[in-house]
């Protein structure tokens, strides 16, 4: 038996084994977890990592990403690779084939001409878009028949089929029928109530409160076991535990580490954990004057117990980790150099950096304080405001006064025009957390120097030639040892250079109270990926 296949047979029998007694077999499941309210429900214009994960549940991509991490088709026929003849000897042509009977949920049949127009809804500069990585590679889309997308890219890019309307990329596919006629869609009434070709329908989005997912009868691998999923809109983790002990919901995905001893004790209740491509970092703004001096960036580094941090906050849902490459990836340099915590080497780089302390214990250089701002936002991240008071208290024992900042959501991660706190630059450091998206280990939408706002999501506003052109050269070619001894060279420089400090992967915790098979996180894509495969699995009365 696959192991992916034994993985599934055990979880399946362990959550049938903790299933409540008596629950009604048509009765909706229902889940809380995730950031609280979306933003929007169409995830092209979204600035949340969430909000796309969700999506799964109601849009549709070319290829999704598995339990195991891989792609696999979803929209399109099959995975497009140079030995299926999907991409050309030169990488520079993609073809995709269309499922034949593929239909929105209003039952117009989803074509190539939805692919061009979803394609071009990415690349309108008036849309509010927070990446387009891979995007811009194209330098035209054809779409010959009814069933069949051709791209064009203007050089090599290796990673084209995981960002094109793969789990890489932010957006989904998108109808055409129902959009076109608009000049932008950062406002639309189809945000609030989105049709895709997924799963499940949004029939209800009753803000505060919760969204409810109908099965989609057209849906082209057939109806969903679960007729109904209702997300229940829980800002506050403590609530979000009670309802699961309560049995108000059945499940809370991405429990909040710092609630999981409490969580792991609810009678009838399972945590299954998967190591996803969720980095936490500190972030910082390599173009503020006191943060672009990488010594001050070293010592805060420095100045840091992740260890005891990492135990504090995550209760074992955390993974110790250097650079921007998850333990489970192929990419990842298991031969990187640690960042200990080494308190008196820090103290010794501000004093060469000219940071000298006072009588009052905090650093000054030519009379000014060594005093920094930490934003965070804490109904957006679990845990930040920890996090945040940890690292406050670390870095004030090291001479430098932390004053932490709180903003919503919504405000810190909008796109530049927007008015976004990172994109802005009005932060000199941020607590984050930053989801890779996908199987392949890219991540020069992050640190790319093209990628500084509103180019992209270079918050720290670092350009490193070295790193830029490891990058570069990965994403030209698809020898996977070349690009290994690329992203080999990008670790190193961020552990060099520190435009970020990453603090732990995530070991995402979910805990459900009813059997649900065939609950298989991907750990590069999406909790969601295969909820049309999901029943859930109750036990009758002894």
């Amino acid at each position: 038996m696959p192991l992916g296949s034994l993985y599934a047979a055990v979880l399946f029998i362990l959550l049938a084994a903790c299933a409540p007694h008596g629950r009604a077999p048509d009765a909706p499941f229902t889940f809380t977890g995730l950031a609280g309210e979306p933003d929007t429900l169409n995830p092209l214009v979204s600035a949340s990592d969430d909000l796309v994960n969700l999506s799964h549940l109601y849009m549709s991509l070319l290829v999704e990403s598995d339990g195991s991490g891989h792609l696999i088709p979803e929209i399109a026929v099959r995975v497009p690779t140079v030995e299926n003849g999907g991409i050309s000897k030169d990488g520079r042509s993609v073809t995709y084939h269309l499922r034949h009977g593929v239909r929105w949920q209003d039952g117009a049949p989803l074509t190539a001409r939805d692919v061009v127009f979803s394609y071009r809804a990415v690349m309108n500069p008036a849309n509010n878009v927070l990446t387009r990585v891979g995007y811009t590679e194209i330098a035209a889309i054809d779409a010959p028949d009814p069933t069949t997308i051709v791209v064009r890219l203007r050089r090599p890019f290796s990673p084209v089929v995981a960002y094109f309307f793969g789990p890489q990329g932010y957006p989904a596919l998108l109808p055409e029928h129902l959009l076109a006629r608009y000049a932008d869609l950062n406002r639309v009434a189809y945000n609030q109530l989105p049709l895709g070709a997924g799963p499940y329908r949004v029939v209800q989005w009753k803000r505060g409160d919760s969204i409810t997912f109908a099965a989609n009868p057209r849906y082209w691998r057939g109806m969903p076991h679960i007729a109904r999923l209702i997300y229940r809109i829980v800002p506050d983790p403590n609530t979000r535990m009670q309802q699961l002990k309560t049995g108000e919901t059945d499940a809370y995905f991405d429990v909040d580490p710092q609630l999981l001893p409490q969580v792991r004790s609810i009678p009838g209740v399972h945590v299954v954990m998967t190591p996803v491509n969720d980095l936490h970092i500190l972030e910082f703004n390599a173009a503020d004057p006191v943060m672009r001096d990488v010594r001050v960036r070293r010592a805060v580094a420095l100045a840091i117990d992740r260890k005891k941090l990492i135990e504090a906050a995550t209760h074992g849902a955390g993974l110790s980790i250097e650079g921007d490459q998850p333990q489970n990836g192929w990419a990842h340099d298991r031969a990187l150099p640690r960042i200990p915590f080494d308190p008196q080497r820090a103290s010794q780089i501000l004093d060469t950096a000219g940071w000298r302390r006072t009588p009052g214990g905090i650093r000054s250089k030519n009379g000014r304080p060594l005093s920094l701002t930490l934003a965070i936002a804490p109904q957006g991240i679990n845990g930040s405001a920890l996090v945040a008071t940890m690292v406050q208290q670390y870095l004030h024992d090291a001479g430098i006064a932390v004053t932490i900042k709180q903003f919503a959501p919504g405000l810190m991660w909008e796109p530049k025009p927007a008015g976004g706190i990172l994109a802005n630059g009005h932060f000199q450091i941020a607590y984050n957390a930053w989801w890779t998206l996908g199987p392949d280990p890219d991540d020069s939408w992050n640190f790319g120097c093209d990628q500084i706002p509103p180019g992209g999501e270079n918050y720290y506003e670092w350009c490193d030639p070295r790193a830029d052109s490891a990058m570069q050269d990965a994403l030209r070619t698809v020898d996977t040892p070349r690009r290994r001894r690329d992203y080999a060279v990008v670790q190193r420089e961020l552990v060099t250079q520190l435009p970020e400090l990453t603090l732990w992967q995530v070991d995402m915790p979910n805990a459900l109270r009813v059997g649900l098979e065939h609950f298989e996180p991907s750990p590069a894509g999406s909790a969601f990926w295969n909820a049309w495969r999901w029943s859930v699995v109750t036990r009758p009365h002894a």
